[in-house]
């Protein structure tokens, strides 16, 4: 993967798409003011990566290649609204044709050419706004967390119940059941934080700090993890189904990628 390093202070990433998502969650922080130093630090790492992948060169969003740190890219992002809402969908547009990107380098990693020229032929893994983003404006988002996110969570909290028991595949607990447990946990606390976040009208400010796509990882994590375990592989498609439609990034290719699986498996 062009976008995994070795143990670093902002890394590892899991794949491409995971870390470009990182470097769109700072532009949205620093659309906002938000530009401290660990975040100049990160935006600059990311950054270098990026600028120095040929492959990526196409896509890379104008108000990163134009920046090279969030300092001078504040004027910029000032000179495009006085508000931030508008400022965050053009920051959202621009990086949209290189999250897309990511996405089908990803989709070919894991599924091969002939298969991901299917999914993406099917428009099951666009990166336009309706087929990633699920709620689109702030109150769609806050409705869709506050009626979906605790299903997803209570979904979560049965199936920690069901991988906890021993033997629950009739066999001995396996280590991809064990890392699937310990993402899952993960992903149930995020999960409350995100609910929380839409009780107390910050989920905008939870969604730029990182927390959408913690959820995401988590969720992607565990349903790898369990992918040799018919009915949790299931469930935790569900619950990827759920997530997509609260607006959470980086999900949409998984699914994609989750159906082409469960087709396999039918008899």
């Amino acid at each position: 993967m062009k976008f995994q390093t070795d143990e670093n202070e902002f890394g590892p990433f899991d794949d491409d798409l995971e870390a470009l998502l990182r470097l769109q969650d700072i532009v949205l922080q620093a659309a906002e003011g938000q530009r401290g130093p660990e975040a100049e630090r990160e935006y600059q790492f990311l950054r270098e990566l990026l600028m120095s992948e040929s492959s990526y060169a196409s896509y890379v969003p104008s108000i990163v290649r134009r920046h090279r740190d969030l300092a001078v890219m504040w004027p910029s992002l000032k000179s495009l609204s006085p508000q931030w809402e508008p400022r965050r969908q053009e920051i959202r547009r621009q990086f949209e044709p290189l999250l897309y990107e990511a996405e089908k380098t990803w989709l070919f990693a894991e599924m091969g050419s002939e298969e991901t020229a299917d999914v993406i032929s099917d428009g099951r893994a666009s990166y336009s706004s309706s087929a990633w983003t699920g709620a689109t404006k702030p109150t769609e988002r806050v409705a869709a967390v506050r009626t979906l996110m605790p299903v997803a969570q209570q979904a979560v909290a049965h199936l920690l119940a069901t991988l906890d028991e021993p033997g629950h595949n009739g066999g001995p607990q396996r280590d991809e059941i064990e890392e699937a447990i310990a993402e899952l946990r993960n992903l149930h606390s995020v999960l409350g934080e995100l609910i929380e976040a839409a009780d107390e009208g910050r989920l905008t400010e939870a969604f730029n700090d990182g927390l959408a796509t913690d959820a995401a990882r988590f969720a992607k994590r565990a349903a790898r993890a369990l992918r040799d375990d018919p009915v949790p592989y299931t469930v935790s498609a569900t619950i990827l189904a759920i997530l997509t439609a609260c607006g959470l990034p980086g999900i949409g290719g998984f699914l994609a990628g989750v159906a082409i699986n469960m087709r396999k498996r039918t008899p």
